[in-house]
């Protein structure tokens, strides 16, 4: 398979990178240094049972049962995983997720990003 040089272009990337992004199955959410959601994607605002409009500027953890511990691990060493249970809004029951947070940059600006998935129950 041979790949066209064009695809390497840093504007191709980043359209791509958020085309699969947008429409993955996963949720990935993007948070700052006052630990507000910043972005996310539609999967992260289904499997937490939200808008987007919701969401944006919420604390991060903010629908953690168990897990938040993680979120100060994360900050202290760039990087944790595991599971959380999350309480979902709109009166769904709560759900068990892996998360991965990591740290990220973005336009040249420090962000943490979580990529959450619902565990098979």
């Amino acid at each position: 398979m041979t790949t066209s040089p064009s695809l390497a272009r840093p504007e191709i990337q980043a359209e791509l990178i958020a085309e699969a992004l947008g429409s993955a199955s996963v949720g990935f959410l993007v948070w700052d240094e006052h630990r507000r959601y910043v972005a996310a994607n539609a999967a992260a605002c289904d499997i937490l049972g939200t808008t987007l409009e919701e969401l944006l500027g919420r604390q991060v953890g903010a629908h953690a049962i168990e897990g938040l511990d993680s979120v100060d691990e994360a900050l202290a060493s760039g990087f944790a995983s595991g599971r959380a249970v999350v309480q979902r809004s709109e009166g769904r029951e709560p759900i068990e997720v892996f998360y991965a947070t990591f740290t990220t940059t973005t336009a040249g600006m420090p962000f943490m990003a979580t990529v959450i998935a619902p565990l098979a129950t």
